[in-house]
Parts: C-alpha cells; sequence; structure tokens
C-alpha cells in the first residue's frame, strides 16, 4: 500500500485523537519534606524529597520550572521505577554538581545515557553560559524500566520538576499517542523505516505492534512489554 493512502487510512481510523502519555509530575499538591515514594501514579521513587519555595526550597538558586513545588534528591542517586516500560523520560534539573540520567531495562542493562551542560546551572551562582531548568531526556526503543538520577553521591545536589513519562506507544516523543505514531510503526512493519519498536518482544515488528499503537490512539492502555 503507497504511503500516502496508508496516511488516509490512519487518519480516517483515528481521526483527531490524541491521547496524552503520564505527567508530566509537577510534584504540586505534596506537603514541604515529603519523602517521595509511591504517591504519584505510575513511577516509585528512591532517594527524593519534595522541596517548596519559602520553607526548604532555595527558589533564589533553584527556582521551579513551574509552580512552587520540586523534587531533589536526597541521600544518595535518585532512583524511579516506572509501572509500565517507557519510550522516554525527561525533566527540568537544576544542579550545582554535573547530573547524569541512566535509563535501565528490566535487567539493569544501560540502555540510554544523558548528561547536565554544565556542572552548576544555579540560577544566581552557576557557570557562566548556563541557566536554571535543564531539560534533560534518556529515550530508547527498548523498554526502559528504572532511571537513575545522580549528582552528589550524598544527594541535596540537583532538583527535578515537571518530569514526563512516554510510553512506548509515544514513538515520537511529543507527548501523545496519535496517528503520527501509528505512521510510524506502520513505516517498521513494512519495510520503510529500521524496525526498532519491538513492542510484543517476539524479535519482530509486524501488524501486532502496530496494532498496539493503533488502540493506544484510540484511548487504550499502551500494552506493550
Amino acid at each position: 500500500m503507497r504511503a500516502p493512502v496508508r496516511w488516509a487510512m490512519l487518519s480516517m481510523i483515528l481521526g483527531g485523537a490524541a491521547f496524552a502519555q503520564s505527567g508530566p509530575f509537577s510534584f504540586e499538591g505534596l506537603p514541604d519534606s515529603t519523602i517521595l515514594t509511591n504517591q504519584l501514579t505510575g513511577a516509585t521513587f528512591a532517594n527524593a524529597i519534595i522541596l517548596s519555595m519559602g520553607i526548604t526550597l532555595n527558589e533564589f538558586e533553584f527556582p521551579p520550572h513551574g509552580g512552587s513545588n520540586v523534587a531533589s534528591d536526597n541521600g544518595g542517586p535518585m532512583t524511579i521505577v516506572f509501572a509500565a516500560p517507557l519510550r522516554g523520560f525527561s525533566g527540568y534539573f537544576t544542579h550545582n554538581v554535573q547530573v547524569t540520567l541512566l535509563a535501565l531495562d528490566s535487567a539493569n542493562n544501560v540502555l540510554a545515557t544523558m548528561t547536565s551542560a554544565f556542572p552548576n546551572n544555579e540560577a544566581l551562582s552557576g557557570t557562566s553560559g548556563s541557566h536554571p531548568n535543564e531539560l534533560l531526556e534518556v529515550s530508547s526503543s527498548t523498554g526502559i524500566f528504572k532511571v537513575v538520577i545522580t549528582g552528589s553521591s550524598q544527594g541535596t545536589s540537583f532538583t527535578l520538576d515537571d518530569a514526563a513519562l512516554y510510553t512506548r506507544c509515544d514513538l515520537t516523543l511529543d507527548g501523545v499517542t496519535n496517528v503520527a505514531d501509528a505512521q510510524a510503526i506502520l513505516n517498521q512493519a513494512l519495510g520503510a523505516a529500521k524496525a526498532v519498536d519491538d513492542l510484543t518482544l517476539d524479535g519482530v515488528v509486524n501488524v501486532v505492534d502496530a496494532q498496539i499503537v493503533i488502540n493506544a490512539a484510540l484511548g487504550s492502555v499502551c500494552e506493550a512489554k
């Protein structure tokens, strides 16, 4: 089937459907100094604490990306384990040491890494040319089960705000699952693009994977493994 015809058919099937992914986690509504664990749907945190403007957060150096709350590393690297495998994770970071994100699979193999552009991007005393709330993102066509965010080994070195979780059905990493994602997986299934998004883990990308993405675009949960 020619590409314009496939696109037209997908557009008719999906119409204007565009379903948002989990997050972003703004961390609003949680009391200052809350130890963050499983309060947010879709993720479990470790070594994380809520800081609030005017209380424990020094907002002059660590301004929130939005709202008045942020999450900070508490006692060591922050770890986030996801309830379902992800295509990507992103967040806005302000830090006083270099920050590194590691994306891991279910066996703790490293899938992707990202390191901050500057060792310090605090609002007042950051490295020249830096800005607070740097967007850092990791992604992988293999499911991301966990992210480890490392600043200082002792913690208290960065803030995280507006963290976004992108499901495995969001191939375009734009925060929604829609006709563009369905087209992307169809291209892989038909050999028009490199087959990297094996959502069923059966060794191939085919119509079954495409149906998972189409179902998600129509409002179902992304059922990728």
